[in-house]
């Protein structure tokens, strides 16, 4: 059986990856390229929890940080983030090459929206829904390599 289980943020996954070995689950961690997940698998690793070949990051070209959600097309969930939000996600200050949390304040912020975290997670919260309604279209094809990479460490445990 397949189970995908979110940890709650990075700075959970010892405690999630300690349940999850107790419980005699086979494990193989996506966690976001960023500073919050590397030092998440660096503890994790430390604990004797993870291992390079049973962690994806995500990584996409040109950015030095990235997170799940860089690797969606925004054009996916733009007008439901308009709709729900007031955000317009075509604004030059969602372009660029920062990760998307941080290009999702700046264009909140230059759009006159205060930005606050549980913003942030309402709006991720929008993002996914939109991704579930249109999944085969959801993928940025240029920056989809880390999901791709997830995919395949999967399929190779499901069938091991």
């Amino acid at each position: 059986m397949l189970v995908i289980e979110p940890v709650g943020g990075a700075g959970n996954l010892s405690y999630k990856l300690s349940l999850l070995r107790n419980s005699l689950c086979a494990v193989h961690v996506f966690l976001d390229g960023d500073a919050a997940g590397r030092d998440a698998y660096a503890k994790a690793e430390r604990d004797g929890l993870v291992t390079t070949a049973n962690c994806t990051f995500v990584n996409c070209n040109g950015m030095a940080e990235a997170e799940f959600e860089d690797c969606l097309n925004a054009d996916a969930y733009s007008d439901p983030v308009l709709a729900e939000f007031g955000v317009d996600l075509s604004h030059p200050s969602f372009r660029g090459n920062k990760k998307w949390a941080q290009r999702i304040r700046e264009a909140c912020l230059t759009q006159g929206k205060d930005f606050t975290e549980q913003l942030l997670t309402r709006i991720k919260f929008t993002v996914g829904s939109a991704v579930a309604k249109a999944p085969k279209s959801a993928l940025n094809e240029h920056k989809r390599n880390s999901v791709d990479a997830v995919v395949a460490a999967l399929e190779r445990m499901v069938k091991g």
